[in-house]
């Protein structure tokens, strides 16, 4: 761009570099480098003195304008209520910046369920516009009274909700509520649904084909491999996110597979049935509970500190469950204290066993409590519950299986 004045931000532009002609969008000029965003959605930095400007496009409207929301969708028999609370999946590229921001435009969703609209009646509702990482507990309870309020009148709620943080408010759903007359399906997408790549369609449509069955729990579907054509339902206290940018993100934590979908035909297993009676929420959480990090570098003031004005603090722990020696008389008098001390495992993996190592006993002794098999975020969530539901005998619930967050066994499988 030697010569030529750099463009405003957000400018759409069709511009030369190394012998080849790209249309892309304007983002910003860095250290003599340009920053811009491809057609596909991915940004890249070209030296400015390479890059010669060919055209520049009036995004002055065209590119810039919200289509009208969507209400209703369909006109089949089968009601279900869709559920916005932002995310990637609700985002849109932001022209000025080439950022992806939240929006309040769900007309996207009627290309998605195309194929659908015979057989389902769908509503829908933006209940919220925030990216996952802003989502606390608070959001969580007001989330299940929307849920609870769309169930009352649908035979199937669908979520859409940012990945980052999804597996909290699934696990959080999934306790709170006790029963439930119809699935709950959450969703979202790595790439948001204005770029040509994105996997936000396909994740809508199966989530409304799983949503038509006889499930009654919470469950999270996504991308079941990188291409398109498969996707996974994972149960909401089973399911992690285990990748930051690929489209299968998700993946089961154990006995955590609900269901496939392969090439749109469905196919279901392992799964707790949809009650006929009535909906039960449980809509407190205690917000005094933490996740701490054991690392060979950890100390007892460390421990304090995290477990300061906390009523339950999860220990991700190494191996089988271990910590080292110079902890475990700090977790011994935290655990006098009134502060309960889980133990869970960084393996993810596998199981925690207290009982094998010398190390694990005296942690067993010191009144630390091995959840098995739970994972860290769904145990810290699960103690949220728990302390409100009934903190007189927190031990014995949290190492008891009461939404599929403990499996039965273990399997040795290979991990990819």
């Amino acid at each position: 761009m030697s010569g030529q004045s750099l463009p405003p931000s957000g400018s759409k532009l069709q511009i030369e570099h190394d012998g080849q002609e790209l249309h892309v969008t304007f983002i910003k000029e860095d250290s003599g480098y340009g920053v811009f965003k491809l057609a596909s959605g991915y940004n890249v930095r070209f030296p400015l003195a390479d890059v010669k400007i060919i055209k520049i496009y009036d995004i002055s409207q065209d590119h810039r304008k919200t289509m009208k929301e969507e209400t209703n969708i369909g006109r089949g028999a089968h009601r279900i209520s869709l559920l916005s609370t932002g995310g990637t999946i609700s985002s849109r590229v932001d022209y000025t910046t080439g950022a992806v921001r939240p929006t309040k435009d769900l007309s996207f969703i009627r290309e998605a369920i195309s194929d659908l609209e015979d057989r389902i009646n769908l509503r829908t509702e933006i209940i919220d516009s925030i990216l996952s990482e802003n989502m606390t507990p608070s959001h969580w309870i007001k989330i299940s009274h929307d849920i609870k309020k769309a169930m009352e009148s649908s035979e199937a709620v669908v979520l859409l909700h940012g990945t980052d943080t999804m597996s909290y408010t699934a696990s959080a759903l999934s306790f709170m509520f006790e029963k439930q007359t119809a699935p709950v399906i959450m969703t979202g997408s790595q790439r948001s649904s204005d770029r040509p790549s994105s996997d936000a369609f396909e994740n809508i449509e199966s989530s409304i084909r799983f949503s038509l069955e006889n499930i009654g729990e919470v469950g999270i579907c996504m991308h079941a491999n990188s291409s398109d054509g498969s996707a996974i339902l994972i149960r909401g206290v089973r399911a992690r996110k285990m990748h930051t940018s690929r489209r299968d993100a998700f993946k089961p934590m154990g006995d955590g597979e609900i269901g496939r979908i392969t090439d749109r035909r469905t196919f279901i297993k392992n799964i707790r049935k949809k009650t006929d009676s009535s909906i039960e929420l449980f809509d407190q959480l205690d917000k005094r509970c933490g996740i701490f990090y054991f690392t060979p570098a950890s100390t007892e003031e460390e421990l304090e500190n995290f477990s300061r004005g906390k009523k339950a603090v999860v220990i991700m722990a190494t191996g089988l469950g271990h910590v080292a020696e110079a902890l475990l008389k700090k977790i011994r008098d935290l655990s006098d204290s009134g502060i309960h001390i889980v133990i869970t495992s960084q393996c993810l993996n596998g199981r925690v066993d207290l009982d094998v190592y010398a190390s694990g006993r005296n942690l067993s002794a010191s009144g630390a409590i091995p959840v098995e098999d739970m994972l860290p975020e769904t145990a810290m969530v699960k103690s949220m519950y728990v302390l409100k539901k009934d903190p007189d005998n927190f031990a014995k619930l949290m190492q008891s299986d009461m939404r599929g967050e403990i499996t039965l066994r273990s399997d040795t499988v290979e991990i990819r």
